[in-house]
């Protein structure tokens, strides 16, 4: 991803391979490049999240790190017969 950054997160600025810092802005690049390079190419974003609820998807998150589900309650009408 460092072939990658070609501008500047912050400012816009072009900036070369080398570049440890933006010189216009004076941003420090290596935690962008870095933060780049530590994700697996695997991970895909999953635009549906961004629409769905947040505390759903949180809890998705939180049982696939965990690996336990809690059990599901279903919703019922106080007077059906269910």
């Amino acid at each position: 991803m460092a072939e990658e950054l070609k501008f500047c997160p912050h400012c816009g600025a072009a900036v070369t391979v080398t570049d440890d810092v933006c010189p216009q802005c004076q941003t420090d690049l290596r935690p962008y490049r870095q933060s780049s390079e530590s994700q697996p190419a695997s991970a895909k974003l999953n635009l549906n999240s961004l629409y769905a609820n947040p505390y759903r998807e949180g809890m998705k998150r939180l049982e696939k790190r965990d690996g336990t589900s809690a059990k599901k309650k279903r919703w019922h009408w106080p007077w059906s017969k269910e």
